[in-house]
């Protein structure tokens, strides 16, 4: 069973309309792209505040790993 997670970070939330709308095509593009049978595709919305940086011209931190700090 195919699942699709949506991670979004925006001011407002979307609206059940919009997260239907979403729905509607996601489940076409599934059905005629991977055969996915109707009904089968798990959709799940994960929606956060954006995150604020101190200069808009400035590059978010590059992801590095998981880093752990050592005392020598």
């Amino acid at each position: 069973m195919p699942m699709l997670e949506v991670l979004r970070a925006a001011d407002k939330p979307l609206t059940a309309a919009q997260k239907r709308a979403f729905a509607r095509e996601a489940t076409r593009i599934f059905r005629e792209i991977l055969g996915t049978p109707p009904g089968r595709l798990r959709l799940f919305f994960i929606e956060t505040a954006p995150v604020e940086q101190e200069d808009p011209g400035e590059d978010p931190p590059a992801f590095t790993g998981n880093q752990s700090a050592r005392s020598e």
